[in-house]
């Protein structure tokens, strides 16, 4: 009775007075004082919970280190924003749900020429004390030998002063606070990126109170996060949201084209006025000759005069169109998805309609292309940068066997593209100025298109990497499941005749579909028996997950679309959103198929992988109802083909 009756009160004093100690800390903007008051995204949430449940907040504030040792000391109840690990959790008590997920970031002064960490050798770094992120990014260091000095100081905003003051040369804080905060302490980020964690609120080991308040946050938290609306603008009101940039080489060239346009509409309709003024001086020059006679052989050399001048004037105005609008065909066709070979050829013929008297030479680095005879053909180069335009030119001719000695030559050495024009003795005719400087402006546009779009694919592909090497240490076999997934996506999209860019965004998104894993506990993931209710509920969050973190990085969008959705069913019934039919993005649709199929032929740690017959035979009965028909069709196709199944026909 006695235990009951002590059971009773402790449960009527935590339900009606419950009084909590919170440790914050300056880490805007998850947590900070705001006029000497508690603020930021976890304070907000943590302040609703207490509402809810009738508790009273009081605030210890300190620097974070001092925080670890009172959470473990039992000096305060709860605190809050601290990123999870399994060597923490040893020392303290975690809720379960988080409400951000982190990752570290490396940042220099604005001034600093940063390229990768070998450029820190023998430089100072700044770090803040019991950081987990700082943790990683030391052992980082020692994993790659680069030697640097330490500058260890209590938190993220001392980080960052430090690197404005140049006492040091870089800092490693949150990508959150970097976000937040670099520009204010003449900081940049850079794409050095690093242990991704989950934010979570932390209790003292084994606390009477922890099962109480971690049941209550934990609940909160659930709820929160299945309204994808009001948790999205609760993120965005303290983490705010990416705006596009146009660069500003492509907005000026925007500008000159329109501004060209104009001019040329504005000089054609003079053409044409001046055409029209010039008829009726005609048609009234033919009245006057029937008025006088003795006039008739002056008037009639002035209108040959004026024939003939009408005739030059129409002349060069078909021939002004003319090229205007083979110039718009061909710029019409200048994308970075066009192979150079393919652009190079177009380019080439379409400079020999605008210089038919030429022989028309361009030079990629140590390529020669050269159209003869109306085919292109190739030639080896044995060249550099560093010649003149005299050398590059005599190592033209010598290299083609051209016997031509007037040359008209335009160079670009920053980026390597050479434009040549080489004509015979006879030729009276030279390439116009005017018209040679837009044809190597659209060359250089599309070289530098190109290159841009293949430094994107480039990152785009670092940055799935890395995701997935992070998820590696999550699920063991995610990285080969991946590479699996992305093999099967790539083939399908090909098959299908999707351009090389949709098949690149779909090879990422592949390779990173499964990277909102990292959200879900590995105890989860990697359990044997089946998941309950709430664990599944838990893991079919990780498509949202994902692509809330890779819309985040620009030049990702599309991937994060394709990732959202990879889930979704034909009929109506997956997950996210429940989407139906072709409402769902093929990329989606692509890598469900592939997903299905290497999860069902691969050990997992609740069953044994099954035989190609029988997963087959699970595409098959779930077509039209789980999977794309069609899609399912050109995948038994695939698998036909690397000889994997025989197709009855």
């Amino acid at each position: 009775m006695k235990r009951a009756l002590l059971l009773c009160l402790i449960v009527c004093s935590v339900s009606f007075a419950l009084s909590i100690k919170v440790g914050i800390y300056d880490n805007p903007p998850q947590v900070f004082l705001k006029d000497g008051q508690p603020a930021g995204l976890y304070i907000e949430v943590l302040q609703k919970i207490a509402e809810e449940n009738g508790w009273k907040l009081e605030y210890v504030f300190a620097i974070f280190p001092e925080h670890l040792e009172n959470l473990k000391d039992g000096k305060i109840d709860l605190l809050v924003s601290i990123a999870y690990t399994q060597e923490r959790e040893k020392i303290y008590d975690y809720n379960t749900e988080a409400l951000l997920l982190n990752w570290g970031v490396l940042c220099v002064h604005k001034s600093f020429d940063y390229i990768d960490i070998t450029d820190l050798a023998g430089q100072t770094i700044a770090i803040s004390k019991g950081d987990v992120y700082a943790q990683t990014f030391m052992k980082e260091m020692q994993r790659y030998s680069v030697s640097v000095n330490w500058l260890e100081v209590p938190d993220y905003p001392d980080v960052l002063r430090t690197v404005q003051e140049k006492r040091a040369v870089a800092g490693v804080v949150s990508r959150i606070f970097a976000a937040q905060n670099h520009q204010k302490f003449d900081a940049k980020i850079t794409g050095t990126i690093f242990s991704p964690v989950e934010l979570r609120f932390a209790f003292p080991k084994g606390a009477e109170l922890n099962s109480i308040l971690i049941e209550k946050i934990d609940q909160y938290l659930r709820r929160l996060k299945s309204n994808y609306q009001n948790y999205n603008e609760l993120v965005a009101k303290y983490l705010g949201v990416e705006k596009r940039v146009v660069p500003a080489w492509l907005a000026t060239l925007f500008l000159i084209i329109g501004v060209g346009l104009v001019l040329f509409a504005v000089w054609s309709l003079s053409l044409r006025a001046l055409v029209k003024q010039r008829t009726r001086q005609l048609e009234r020059a033919n009245e006057e000759l029937k008025e006088h006679n003795e006039e008739i052989f002056a008037q009639q050399q002035e209108l040959a005069a004026l024939n003939e001048q009408l005739q030059n004037v129409y002349a060069q105005l078909e021939n002004s169109m003319k090229r205007f609008s083979d110039m718009l065909s061909f710029l019409s066709n200048v994308s970075p998805e066009t192979p150079h070979e393919d652009f190079y050829s177009s380019f080439l013929l379409a400079a020999h309609r605008f210089e038919p008297f030429a022989t028309t030479v361009l030079i990629d680095d140590d390529e020669c292309y050269v159209l003869e005879d109306g085919t292109i053909k190739r030639a080896k180069l044995d060249c550099s940068l560093q010649l003149s335009d005299e050398e590059l030119v005599e190592l033209a001719k010598k290299t083609l066997s051209l016997p031509h000695t007037k040359i008209a030559c335009y160079r670009s050495k920053d980026i390597g593209i050479s434009l040549l024009f080489f004509y015979n003795d006879s030729s009276s005719k030279m390439v116009e100025e005017d018209l040679i400087k837009s044809l190597y402006s659209v060359l250089n546009m599309y070289v530098k298109l190109k290159r841009h779009e293949e430094t994107l694919i480039s990152l785009s592909e670092g940055v799935a990497y890395a995701f997935l090497q992070a998820l590696e240490f999550h699920e063991r076999y995610t990285v080969k499941h991946s590479e699996t997934v992305r093999d099967y996506a790539v083939k399908m999209a090909r098959k299908l005749g999707l351009s090389e860019r949709e098949t690149q965004l779909i090879a990422c998104a592949a390779l990173v579909h499964d990277l909102g894993k990292l959200a879900v506990p590995s105890s989860i993931l990697n359990k044997p028996a089946k998941l309950s209710k709430e664990e599944l509920v838990l893991v079919r969050q990780h498509p949202v997950v994902a692509a809330n973190i890779l819309q985040r990085i620009k030049g990702l969008e599309e991937v994060a679309r394709i990732v959202r959705h990879h889930h979704e069913r034909w009929d109506g019934n997956g997950y996210p959103d429940g989407l139906l039919g072709e409402e769902i993005p093929i990329g989606s649709r692509i890598i469900s198929i592939a997903d299905a199929f290497e999860a069902m032929t691969s050990d997992r740690p609740y069953r044994k992988a099954l035989s190609i017959e029988k997963a087959v035979s699970e595409l098959l009965d779930n077509v039209a109802k789980q999977f794309d028909p069609d899609l399912v069709k050109i995948f038994l196709e695939i698998l036909a083909e690397e000889g994997v199944i025989v197709l009855e026909r």
